[in-house]
């Protein structure tokens, strides 16, 4: 399982987004087990893989397991309920 998370430095959703994630996988003991990677929309590599992975809007998050995307959200700080249902062994 992964965590992608597509942004911008300047965005405040996008950095809200980074918090909560990083907060709600430590309070669900779950930071060793699913890695998050940013990337920032505003770089090169950014944007090369926010076009692979078809992302129109900031911040996108898509959770993936074994290549395999299990939940995306676009535009919107996703909500808890939906990130535990979709990180949920």
């Amino acid at each position: 399982m992964e965590i992608q998370i597509f942004g911008k430095q300047t965005c405040a959703r996008c950095r809200s987004t980074k918090r909560k994630l990083d907060h709600l996988l430590g309070e669900w003991q779950m930071k060793d087990n699913v890695p998050v990677t940013y990337f920032d929309m505003e770089t090169p590599d950014g944007m090369a893989e926010g076009a692979f992975r078809d992302v129109l809007h900031v911040p996108t998050v898509i959770v993936q397991n074994e290549s395999k995307e299990i939940a995306r959200w676009s535009g919107i700080v996703p909500p808890e309920e939906e990130i535990r249902k979709a990180v949920s062994p």
